[in-house]
């Protein structure tokens, strides 16, 4: 679930005219997206366009299985990976605002209690974690590991996630806490833990009060998509059909396990475009300085689960995230400079997606002239 950083439509943008967005129907990205999805050999493309407070564009082309006879709409949903990380981010900082922790609330303070913890992972913080500089390794014990996926669909979403962040807290941390960076669904699945032991509530249900409901992302969703018409992941050229296999374990949901329609994800892109104090998410516009912060030792890498850059070619300040659970993938750009946002997912996880979700955006740049 790594987030590499494109840059192949840096060129392109940079010689491009302000588009100025429409109250008309948003722009149907069909026409540009096939040929991308003929030459990708990729099972379906959906894209949307963000403008200021609109969706400038949107359409998806291609089949819910490759060689399949059910085409993708408008409708369709996709799993978006790690771009559920930025989702995950925003909670917190909802529940920040509520009072219930701060950005310095620590390991201990939450689960010191509930769960055995090394003491060198005692005074890790939220931000920390969220920046991937907590401690927390790039990959699970292989123990871990295991049980994770032996606990599927035996335990709830809330045990397992208990157990498995007790099962990386009780060890030594991969590096000492706050000294570097590393990409970690890990940190992700303990935050998750954090937030629930403070709630009361399973992440997936404080995710539908406190982002999905106030966005009115009706369609969004856990694990993959659910439904004859609905597009199928694939590992290489294989579909992957529900079940547990589908998804990775929900022990680490937090780092990413969402999927929606592509309308609805543009909603939360929007959320953090315009730093929307009033759509009912965060109210404060320090949350969104926040989350648009890198801390000393976290490099590019966010407390709001994406890479956040100063770019040129994308009006200066940037956020951009990737995702895939290895049967997706999705890509994300918030260029508050370019008044613009734009996002791309296709429902393959092989190692050319990203490239080819990269060149949707170039493509789209270029059309659209943003």
């Amino acid at each position: 679930m790594k987030s590499p950083l494109p840059i192949s439509i840096a060129i392109i943008i940079m010689s491009l005219p302000p588009t100025i967005a429409s109250d008309s129907a948003p722009m149907d990205l069909g026409p540009l997206l096939t040929p991308l999805l003929d030459k990708s050999k990729l099972p379906s493309i959906a894209a949307a366009v963000v403008k200021g407070d609109q969706i400038m564009a949107i359409g998806a082309v291609g089949h819910t299985e490759l060689q399949g006879n059910t085409a993708v709409t408008n409708s369709s949903k996709y799993h978006i990976g790690s771009c559920t990380k930025s989702m995950t981010a925003t909670l917190a900082a909802s529940l920040v605002e509520c009072g219930l922790l701060d950005w310095q609330t620590t390991i201990s303070h939450c689960l010191g209690d509930t769960l055995e913890i090394h003491e060198a992972y005692h005074d890790v913080t939220l931000e920390q974690l969220l920046a991937h500089t907590g401690g927390t390794p790039a990959s699970p014990p292989a123990l871990a590991w295991i049980e994770a996926w032996s606990n599927q669909g035996k335990l709830s979403p809330s045990e397992q996630r208990l157990k498995f962040a007790e099962s990386i807290l009780k060890t030594i941390p991969s590096y000492p806490p706050g000294t570097k960076t590393i990409y970690s669904n890990q940190g992700y699945a303990i935050v998750g833990v954090m937030l629930e032991t403070l709630t009361n509530k399973p992440w997936e249900r404080l995710m539908v009060e406190k982002i999905f409901q106030p966005l009115g992302m009706s369609s969004a969703g856990f694990r993959e998509p659910i439904g004859n018409d609905q597009p199928r992941g694939h590992k290489n050229k294989k579909p992957e059909q529900p079940g547990e296999k589908a998804d990775n374990p929900d022990a680490i949901a937090p780092a990413g396990s969402v999927h929606m329609t592509l309308e609805d994800w543009a909603k939360f892109a929007r959320l953090h475009l315009n730093r929307d104090t009033t759509a009912g998410v965060l109210a404060d516009a320090y949350s969104f300085e926040k989350l648009n912060a890198t801390l000393a030792t976290s490099k590019s890498h966010g407390v709001g689960g994406w890479l956040v850059h100063d770019l040129e070619w994308a009006g200066g300040h940037c956020l951009q995230a990737a995702g895939s659970n290895t049967l997706w993938f999705s890509l994300l750009w918030i260029m508050p400079g370019k008044d613009t946002a734009v996002l791309v997912a296709t429902n393959s996880g092989r190692r050319s997606a990203f490239k080819w979700c990269d060149k949707t955006v170039a493509t789209i740049a270029k059309e659209l002239g943003f």
